[in-house]
C-alpha cells in the first residue's frame, strides 16, 4: 500500500470518529413521549423519606414492603419513597442490612400521607476476624455453605415471574443541577424465568424524555449479570460468579462484619480474586446465618476487565426472603462512566450511567402458557406507549429524584422550543457531511456507473393499528452520469404473526450491483469511491418485478422463497472522477454481463441463535458475544421450464461462529462455499472482493489491493480472534504481563475457479484463485488510550501465497 494511501486511511478514520461524535450530539440534544401526569382515582398515596436515626441523613435504597402482599418499593437516592394503594389498613416494613428493620402501620383514609421514618445502623464490627495466611477463613466455610444452599434452591425451583420497573438515567459530570442529567429512559415490565436457562421479559409501559425516540427505549432488568449462574456473560468476558460451583478456585473469601436484616445476622464477606489475569469481581457478598442464602452483592470488576472508554463499573443486588424461604432479587443497580481522554466540542467529556431495576410481585412454580419463551428475549406490547398515568404513577416503585424530575420539566421544555439558527446550522452541517462521505443510498450516492446519485426514499411501518400491510419501501431518483431515473418501490403483507409469515412484492428499475462474499448489498462505498474509486462493486441494469414469501420454521429460523422475472443487461463505466487525485486507484472499467430476460426461483434458509427483540412488530437482532449463523441458499433458472434466457443452478453456503475461546478472548470464523452448473452468467459470478480496500476487515481479506477474485465456484474462510489483553495478563510473566496493549491474530485462505463453464463476455478481466490464496497478520490496539476515543490499532498481514497483490499491508485505524 502506498505512503499515498496510509495517509488517505488515517484521514477517512479520523472523519469516521468526527462523525460517531456528531452522531452522539445529535443523540444527547433534545430532538418521544414526555412526563406523564394525571388524577388518582381511589386509590391513596403514601409517601416520606427514611433518615438515619443517629445522623439525620437520609438512607437511599431501602426496600419499603407493604406486609401481607407482593407490593414492594425502593427509596430513591434522596431517601423518598412512594405508594399508590388502595384505601385501608396497612402495614409498611422497612428494611437495610446496614440498619435495624422497623415497620410502621398506616390507615389509608386520606388522598395522600406523609410518613417519616427513622432507622437504627446495625452493623457488629468483628476486628481481626480477616486471617490471610489460614488456608480457610471463617468467609470461605461460609461461601461453601451459600453454594450448597443455592444448588439446593435451583434443584427445586422450576419457573417464577415477577413484574419490575426499571430506570436508566445518562448524565453530564462536568455539570451540576438538572442540567447534569442528559437522558432518562424508563420502563414497566412483566419477566418469565424456566428452567434451565430459559428467560423473557416483556415491556408493558415505557416513557422518557423527549430526546429519546420511544423505539429506542429498550430498557429492561435484562439478564443483567445473573448470580445463580457459574458464569456470567458481560460482553466478552465470562466472570466467574462469586457463588459458582468452583468459586474458591478463583477467590477468597473474609469474614469482615455482621449485619441484621429484619432481626436476622448476616455475614458480610470480602471477595478478593486469586489473580489479576482472569476476569472476575472485587467487592462484597452478604450471607444470611444459618439458610447461608445470599442476601446482597456489592461488586465492582478487576483490571482484567476492560471497555473501551468504560470504567468504574460498579453492580450491586440486593434479596428478600419471600413465604417459601426463597431469597429473590428485588432492587438491581448498575453504573459506571464513560470517559473521553480528549476533549471534542458539544460532546460530554465525563458521562454517567446508572440503571436502577426494582422488582416486585414474584409468583413462584406457577407454571407459564406453551409459547412463553420463544426466540424473543425482549417484547414490546402495542400499547406500551399509550401510557395510563394512574397505571404508571402505581408501578413506578422507585421514586424520580427530584433532580430527575426537574430534569424532565428542563429537557421537554428545550425540545419543544424552537431551535436556535446556530444548532439548526452546525445540525445541516452535521448531516450533509454525513451524506458526503458516508453515504445514505436512497438520497445519494456515488459510484463509477451512476456517477451522482441524488433521490429520496424511505420505508412506512403499518399504518394503522391492526393493518396487516406491515411496510412499504419508496426509492426513486436521477443519475447524473447516464440521465436517467430510476426506481424501486415495494410492499410487505403480513399473513401471520406467530408464523412470521408475509408476502412481498417488489417492483423496480435500477443499477444493482453484483453479489459479493466479503461486502454485502449494505455496504455502501461511496465515500471511498469519491475519494480514491475504491469500489469494490460491478454494476449492471435491472428492471422487472420479485415475488417473495417467507416463514418462520422453527425458533431462530427463516425460510425465505423468491421469483425473479427481470430483464438484464451491461452498463458501461461513465466517470472516473476523484477527489485524492493521483494517489487513488487507477479507473477501473465495468464488466459486461450476458443480457436478458431471467425468470429464476431462489430460496434461502437460515438459522441465527441470537435473540431476537420485538419492538412492536419489528424484530431486531440481539448483540450477542457467542451465537452461530448458517445460511444456505440456491438458485434455478431453467429454459427448459419457462421462458427464460439463462440456464443455471447456483448454492451457496455460509457459516459464521463467534464463541470465547479458553478464557483467552473471542474467536470468529467465517467460512463460505459456492458452486453451480450448466451456465452461470456474470452477474451470477461468485466473487470474492476486496471490500473498502482501505480499512481493516475483520471478516475478509486484506492484501487484494483493490482486486477481485472470481469464479463459478469458491471457497473461502477468515479466522479472527481478539486476546483483548488477556494473553499477556495470563503469562504471568515480568514485563509482560504489564503490557497495556490488546492483541488480535487473523488469518485467512480461498479458492476459486471456473469448471465446466462456457465463456462469456469479459470473463479475460476477471482472476481466478486456483491455488489457494493465503493471508495472516497480527493486530495491536490500546496504542493511544490518551486521546480516546481516537484510540488508535494498528494491523500488519502478510499474503503467504504467490500472487500479484500486495505481499504485506499494515493499517492504522481506530478500534471501538
Amino acid at each position: 500500500m502506498t505512503h499515498a494511501f496510509k495517509k488517505y486511511e488515517t484521514r477517512m478514520r479520523v472523519i469516521q470518529t468526527c462523525l460517531t461524535a456528531l452522531l452522539l450530539l445529535v443523540l444527547i440534544t433534545p430532538s418521544v413521549a414526555g412526563q406523564p401526569s394525571g388524577q388518582v382515582s381511589n386509590r391513596k398515596w403514601i409517601e416520606g423519606t427514611v433518615y438515619d436515626l443517629s445522623t439525620g441523613e437520609p438512607i437511599p435504597f431501602v426496600t419499603v414492603r407493604v406486609l401481607g402482599s407482593g407490593i414492594s418499593t425502593l427509596v430513591n437516592e434522596d431517601g423518598r419513597y412512594n405508594l399508590l394503594l388502595p384505601p385501608g389498613r396497612v402495614t409498611l416494613k422497612f428494611s437495610h442490612t446496614a440498619y435495624h428493620s422497623d415497620t410502621i402501620a398506616v390507615d389509608l383514609t386520606d388522598r395522600r400521607q406523609v410518613r417519616d421514618i427513622y432507622l437504627r445502623i446495625a452493623i457488629i464490627e468483628l476486628p481481626g476476624s480477616t486471617v490471610y495466611t489460614r488456608a480457610y477463613d471463617p468467609g470461605q466455610r461460609i461461601i461453601i455453605e451459600a453454594i450448597r444452599r443455592k444448588r439446593d434452591i435451583l434443584a427445586r425451583l422450576h419457573d417464577y415471574r415477577y413484574d419490575a420497573y426499571t430506570k436508566f438515567v445518562i448524565g453530564d459530570g462536568d455539570k451540576e443541577g438538572a442540567e447534569q442529567v442528559l437522558l432518562i429512559a424508563e420502563s414497566q415490565t412483566t419477566a418469565y424465568w424456566e428452567q434451565p436457562d430459559n428467560y423473557k421479559e416483556v415491556i408493558t409501559a415505557r416513557r422518557q424524555t423527549q430526546n429519546v425516540q420511544a423505539e429506542g427505549n429498550l430498557v429492561t432488568v435484562g439478564e443483567i449479570l445473573n448470580f445463580n449462574k457459574n458464569r456470567i456473560d458481560l460482553g466478552k468476558y465470562a466472570v466467574v460468579s462469586p457463588t459458582a460451583k468452583d468459586a474458591l478456585d478463583y477467590y477468597n473469601y473474609y469474614l469482615m462484619d455482621t449485619v441484621y436484616l429484619d432481626g436476622k445476622a448476616v455475614f458480610r464477606l470480602e471477595i478478593e480474586p486469586k489473580s489479576h489475569a482472569d476476569p472476575l469481581f472485587i467487592g462484597t457478598i452478604d450471607i444470611a446465618d444459618s439458610t447461608f442464602d445470599v442476601v446482597s452483592v456489592d461488586v465492582r470488576f478487576n483490571e482484567a476487565v476492560r471497555f473501551e472508554f468504560i470504567d468504574s463499573l460498579r453492580y450491586s443486588q440486593r434479596f428478600a426472603s419471600f413465604d417459601n424461604d426463597i431469597w429473590m432479587p428485588i432492587e438491581v443497580r448498575f453504573s459506571g462512566y464513560v470517559s473521553f481522554g480528549v476533549k471534542i466540542p458539544g460532546i460530554p467529556q465525563h458521562l454517567s450511567f446508572a440503571q436502577s431495576a426494582s422488582l416486585y410481585e414474584y409468583a413462584f412454580d406457577e407454571g407459564h402458557p406453551d409459547g412463553t419463551f420463544d426466540e424473543y428475549l425482549i417484547v414490546v406490547e402495542e400499547g406500551a406507549d399509550d401510557i395510563d398515568s394512574i397505571d404508571w404513577e402505581s408501578h413506578q416503585t422507585i421514586p424520580l429524584t427530584a433532580l430527575e424530575d426537574s430534569a424532565y420539566i428542563r429537557i421537554d421544555s428545550l425540545e419543544n422550543a424552537p431551535k436556535p439558527l446556530g444548532k439548526k446550522l452546525l445540525m445541516a452541517a452535521a448531516g450533509s457531511l454525513l451524506l458526503f462521505t458516508v453515504g445514505y443510498h436512497d438520497l445519494f450516492h456515488f459510484n463509477r456507473v451512476e456517477g451522482a446519485y441524488l433521490g429520496l426514499g424511505g420505508t412506512l411501518r403499518q399504518f394503522y393499528s391492526g393493518s396487516n400491510f406491515r411496510e412499504i419501501r419508496l426509492k426513486a431518483g436521477y443519475s447524473f452520469e447516464r440521465e436517467d431515473w430510476q426506481y424501486r418501490f415495494g410492499t410487505r403483507y403480513q399473513l401471520s404473526d406467530r408464523q412470521k409469515l408475509w408476502l412481498w412484492l417488489a417492483c423496480h428499475d435500477e443499477i444493482v450491483a453484483r453479489p459479493t462474499v466479503i461486502s454485502n448489498n449494505n455496504y455502501n462505498p461511496t465515500s471511498l469511491a469519491l475519494m480514491a474509486r475504491l469500489d469494490p462493486f460491478d454494476y449492471y441494469a435491472e428492471r422487472g418485478f420479485t415475488l417473495s414469501a417467507g416463514s418462520k420454521l422453527v425458533n431462530h429460523t427463516r425460510l425465505q422463497v423468491s421469483y425473479h422475472d427481470v430483464d438484464q443487461e451491461s452498463v458501461d463505466a461513465r466517470t472516473d472522477y476523484t477527489l485524492y487525485g493521483e494517489g487513488a486507484q487507477s479507473p477501473r472499467a465495468n464488466p459486461a454481463i450476458v443480457e436478458g430476460k431471467l425468470r429464476s426461483l431462489e430460496a434461502s434458509l437460515t438459522f441465527d441463535s441470537r435473540k431476537l427483540f420485538n419492538n412492536k412488530g419489528r424484530d431486531m437482532l440481539r448483540t450477542e458475544t457467542e451465537y452461530t449463523r448458517i445460511a444456505i441458499g440456491g438458485e434455478l433458472a431453467d429454459a427448459g421450464f419457462m421462458e427464460n434466457d439463462f440456464d443455471f443452478r447456483r448454492y451457496h453456503v455460509r457459516l459464521t461462529r463467534r464463541q470465547r475461546s479458553l478464557g483467552l478472548g473471542v474467536t470468529t470464523v467465517n467460512i463460505f462455499a459456492g458452486t453451480s452448473d450448466r451456465s452461470l452468467p456474470p452477474q451470477r459470478y461468485f466473487t470474492i472482493d476486496y471490500a473498502n480496500g482501505v480499512f481493516y476487515n475483520s471478516r475478509g481479506f486484506n492484501t487484494l489491493d483493490g482486486h477481485n477474485f472470481a469464479g463459478n465456484r469458491v471457497a473461502a474462510f477468515y479466522v479472527n480472534h481478539d486476546f483483548d489483553q488477556l494473553l499477556f495478563r495470563k503469562s504471568r510473566l515480568p514485563l509482560i504481563k504489564e503490557i497495556p496493549f490488546t492483541l488480535s491474530i487473523h488469518g485467512g485462505a480461498f479458492w476459486s475457479d471456473f469448471h465446466n463453464h462456457p465463456s462469456n463476455p469479459a470473463d479475460d478481466l476477471i482472476a481466478t484463485a486456483t491455488e489457494p490464496y493465503r493471508e495472516i497478520g497480527f493486530g495491536l490496539g490500546n496504542l493511544t488510550p490518551f486521546i480516546t476515543p481516537f484510540n488508535l490499532a494498528a494491523w500488519c498481514t502478510w499474503q503467504i501465497s504467490d500472487y500479484n497483490t500486495e505481499r504485506f499491508n499494515w493499517q492504522v485505524g481506530i478500534k471501538f
